[in-house]
């Protein structure tokens, strides 16, 4: 992985009152695995979709994604097919277990030692993030989950972001988000949200360099500039 630089991107006034995390690619190591369950399906269909293609799929929902499909393979492209088969292998591939990414655990931990709360914002449905969370151990670490399926639009559409922060019943512009995707760091733009960019399977854009907070290399480096922000450490926000 890149080591992305660890500097200002843009400036924020004060800490935030609230976390809304990504779940796939940014907490759980699990983009590698829908990779290998589109792919793997689309070529029993017959079909091929080349991986820098498939990449700038990367954090949208599954429907956006369906239908960006339709428009690059054709209308005879058999999507009902395509969509039970790649659950059915994402299922026996997560069932083996799903990774989490560095510094997760650590970071949640102090978090909850501060008292600040802490959503999911996914643009999984609620099928892919009940089974990711809770065999993971992450359901119980968050006072809500958020899904494309309970906002109606996915990412980069504002709308996940926006619920979160409604049900955590703190301001969209005092909230910070956590993402992999340029697709979430647009959405947390839209929603009036800072959003540290901790990049995965993508590579970040001119628009996420430009807008986003600070992009860094693991969770790792989130907690640390967390930590030096927090007001009680002496800090001035972020």
């Amino acid at each position: 992985m890149a080591m992305y630089p660890i500097e200002f991107m843009e400036s924020a006034s004060h800490f935030p009152d609230a976390i809304i995390f990504d779940m796939d690619g940014l907490m759980l190591d699990s983009e590698v695995i829908f990779h290998d369950a589109w792919q793997t399906t689309l070529v029993d269909l017959g079909y091929d979709l080349d991986t820098a293609t498939y990449l700038k799929l990367v954090g949208c929902s599954n429907d956006l994604a369906e239908n960006l499909l339709l428009n690059l393979l054709g209308a005879d492209f058999p999507i009902e097919r395509f969509r039970s088969g790649w659950m059915a292998r994402w299922e026996r591939l997560v069932a083996q277990g799903i990774p989490t990414k560095p510094g997760l655990w650590t970071l949640l931990d102090w978090l909850d030692k501060i008292n600040l709360p802490k959503a999911v914002g996914t643009s999984s449905g609620d099928h892919e993030a009940q089974i990711s969370l809770k065999s993971t151990g992450l359901w119980s670490r968050f006072q809500t989950i958020v899904t494309v399926d309970q906002a109606g639009a996915g990412k980069p559409a504002p709308d996940i972001f926006l619920t979160a922060a409604k049900a955590l019943d703190i301001a969209p512009a005092n909230c910070l988000v956590l993402e992999d995707s340029n697709a979430g760091v647009q959405a947390a733009k839209a929603a009036g949200m800072a959003v540290i960019m901790v990049p995965d399977l993508q590579v970040p854009t001119a628009y996420a360099q430009d807008h986003a907070l600070k992009i860094v290399s693991s969770l790792n480096d989130v907690l640390d500039h967390l930590q030096q922000t927090w007001p009680m450490a002496g800090g001035h926000g972020f």
